[in-house]
């Protein structure tokens, strides 16, 4: 079967619960970046995107804290559920 939508990917995968939420983490800051990386490139010169900055420093903090339970649940899945 194939999928074409990623987050319902993941979500059918076979993995551990731990990579889901990294791999979740990942596609929010993929999310949050976009905004951003496309005013840097097509926006005006002299711009300034404070909301889209305050949006994907939001996102990367709120990914980097999905890394961090990610792997604790892959540190618990490994170690205390044998």
């Amino acid at each position: 079967m194939k999928l074409k939508n990623p987050v319902t990917a993941i979500w059918r995968s076979e993995a551990s619960r731990g990579l889901k939420v990294i791999a979740y983490s990942l596609l929010l800051l993929f999310a949050t970046s976009l905004p951003f990386i496309g005013y840097m490139m097509f926006g005006p010169e002299g711009g300034n995107p404070v909301a889209l900055s305050w949006l994907f420093a939001g996102g990367a903090m709120l990914a980097h804290v999905g890394f961090f339970v990610g792997l604790l649940l892959l540190i618990v899945d490994h170690y205390l559920r044998r």
